[in-house]
């Protein structure tokens, strides 16, 4: 590989971790200042997103489809929206796998127990690194040293509320409405360089319906909106579905590391 050509694959990558880290609020900034005060929630906002957690938690293996919005804010000060698709499969302790195809291009990542590996079709390379081998200590892992989380990555955590807990300082509980034909409890939360709302499903599965991020701290107030759908927690995942599957002739190239400064992204470490 020539040296122009390692330095536009490893941008590539750089781009390929921003895509997949357009929300997790667990990358957001918190501050001991606003840790300090004690947030004022309403209670059964509070109780919903305990219980939303202990449902995910819970379940051993899940997939899930989300539909996706995002903001960009051109150097213009023009804002754009574009959108994708990414499908979840998650299995505990140790399993991932995100297939993510938008406006931007496509993307596939893969957690296997032992590294995360991730795949850019349009550029047609990948690239892999060494992570621990449960999805909590992966996760930290790779937003440590390479400064990007995958998408809705809060979700994936072995407790989605010990995640989302510290981004809040105030909670309403904002009543019902109803997504995609499903009701819904509507929550909306606010942080001090973030507002989020999370739909709860009002049924048998409490999962989430729906979310909506505002980075407020950032030019122009860019939002992500993700809307949830084909929730399924009794599909079989077999470690094949987690391993990775690169193309022949794609490029391998390397991680940037945080020190080079995080991918370029709505959530911020």
């Amino acid at each position: 590989m020539t040296s122009s050509l390692a330095g536009r694959a490893a941008v590539v990558i750089a781009a390929l971790g921003s895509t997949l880290a357009l929300a997790p609020l667990a990358g957001a900034k918190s501050t001991p200042v606003e840790n300090e005060r004690k947030p004022i929630v309403d209670p059964r906002a509070d109780y919903l997103l305990r219980e939303m957690s202990k449902y995910l938690s819970g379940a051993e293996q899940f997939t899930v489809r989300a539909h996706i919005l995002f903001d960009d804010v051109l150097p213009t000060g023009q804002k754009v929206q574009y959108a994708a698709a990414e499908d979840i499969a998650v299995r505990r302790p140790s399993r991932v796998y995100t297939e993510y195809q938008g406006d931007l291009g496509a993307k596939q990542l893969w957690y296997d127990g032992k590294s995360i590996t991730m795949y850019d079709s349009g550029a047609n390379v990948w690239a892999t690194t060494p992570v621990p081998a449960k999805i909590d200590a992966a996760l930290d892992d790779l937003m440590k040293k390479h400064g990007f989380s995958p998408p809705l990555s809060d979700l994936l955590y072995s407790d989605p509320y010990e995640i989302l807990k510290p981004h809040v300082q105030f909670g309403l509980y904002l009543g019902t409405s109803v997504i995609d034909g499903t009701r819904c409890h509507h929550l909306a939360f606010v942080d001090q360089e973030i507002d989020w709302q999370l739909w709860v499903e009002d049924g048998t599965e409490v999962v989430p319906c729906k979310m909506l991020i505002t980075y407020k701290s950032l030019p122009g107030s860019p939002q992500f909106e993700a809307v949830f759908s084909d929730w399924e927690f009794g599909a079989r995942l077999i470690d094949s579905q987690f391993e990775p599957k690169i193309p022949a002739g794609a490029t391998k190239v390397d991680f940037l590391t945080s020190e080079m400064g995080p991918a370029r992204g709505l959530a911020k470490k």
